[in-house]
């Protein structure tokens, strides 16, 4: 068993529109993105946590219940710290959702990795995530 056992797979999903030409395939890819390192960790024999299934949720939805950003964006922060690491998705720079999970997980101690190679290596990634949202807000 690997000493970091539970790892949240955090990258971007929805896209940010300014070069988004069809939104929807872009979240499909990024989800197929998300997805795809989290099937390569489960192999690799860790527990990935996939804030991308939270989608599932609307399809059981009925059509009286509301889902607000607010309760995914509490998900997926309680999922945060429960895991033992963090794992990026290529093109985490461009999301304001994955930065602000770095900077939970750096505030809770939990190392983060730029993909599953860094997580084997056991080498994790010092993000200054406060320039990259900087950066973004520009």
């Amino acid at each position: 068993m690997n000493k970091l056992q539970t790892v949240y797979i955090a990258g971007a999903l929805t896209p940010n529109g300014l070069n988004s030409v069809h939104p929807t395939i872009d979240y499909l890819e990024n989800v197929n993105r998300m997805i795809r390192l989290a099937l390569d960790c489960f192999f690799a024999g860790y527990d990935p946590f996939v804030p991308a299934f939270d989608m599932l949720f609307w399809f059981v939805k009925d059509g009286k219940e509301k889902i607000r950003e607010d309760m995914i964006k509490r998900y997926s922060k309680t999922w945060v710290v429960r895991c033992d690491a963090v794992v990026l998705v290529d093109g985490w720079q461009r999301s304001k959702g994955t930065l602000n999970e770095i900077l939970l997980a750096n505030k809770e101690g939990i190392p983060v990795f730029k993909g599953l190679e860094k997580l084997q290596e056991n080498r994790p990634t010092i993000i200054n995530a406060e320039s990259y949202l900087k950066e973004i807000k520009k």
